[in-house]
């Protein structure tokens, strides 16, 4: 079941690679739409960690099963963020996040066909604070 906040709270955590070593963390995300959408109208998520932040190129993206980036889910054809599905993203950082609380905000943009070009995406901001733990 998700949470009814856009940032889960489960699934943030450091990632380490099979060699032992940290190479960044990942986070949970719900669908922030009322319905689900096709993984070429996402346009990316903006990630902010205790004031550092990652511009909305950056983070890799997790959509059934399958490993994506931004420019790779933008073409994607036969892809969907589901509404009951959250998507995991990756974002780099050598040596993770120190375990404890972080005020973690994402702000997750979306295109919507039906929406005049000069008015996309929408954009939608959510703030939490989540733990890593050790």
């Amino acid at each position: 079941m998700l949470d009814r906040e856009l940032i889960q709270n489960r699934g943030f955590r450091n990632v380490v690679d099979d060699d032992g070593t940290t190479t960044g963390f990942q986070l949970r995300l719900r669908m922030p739409n009322y319905r689900g959408v096709a993984g070429s109208l996402v346009d990316g998520v903006e990630v902010e960690v205790d004031g550092e932040t990652w511009d909305r190129e950056v983070p890799r993206w997790t959509l059934q099963g399958r490993d994506f980036s931004i420019d790779e889910l933008r073409t994607s054809t036969d892809v969907r963020w589901q509404l009951d599905e959250a998507a995991t993203i990756t974002v780099p950082k050598p040596g993770g996040l120190e375990p404890g609380v972080h005020d973690v905000r994402v702000s997750i943009a979306i295109r919507a066909p039906y929406i005049p070009a000069q008015f996309q995406p929408s954009l939608f901001p959510a703030q939490r604070k989540v733990t890593i733990v050790a």
